[in-house]
């Protein structure tokens, strides 16, 4: 069977690499911005977004107040982003 246009309208593996490369690049950015930030915004933000631990056990485990842990995480984002 010859290969026809399907073949063509395929995404060839050049498309899939550069995607990866810009996803390892991405990664490479977030992962510099996250290890520069402060100890307690890391600590907020790596339970939050990594760990995916609710605000309430977040503050538990680091022995703060909910709005503080709500507000260490949006202050570590709003750095890790002008960071990036």
């Amino acid at each position: 069977m010859p290969i026809g246009r399907e073949a063509e309208a395929v995404p060839g593996d050049r498309n899939a690499i550069e995607d990866a490369v810009a996803n390892r690049q991405e990664l490479d950015r977030a992962t510099r911005a996250i290890a520069v930030l402060p100890t307690t915004l890391k600590e907020s933000l790596v339970l939050r977004t990594i760990e995916g631990i609710s605000q309430v056990e977040t503050a538990l485990i680091l022995d703060i107040s909910e709005k503080a842990a709500e507000t260490r995480l949006y202050r570590a984002r709003q750095r890790a982003a002008s960071l990036s």
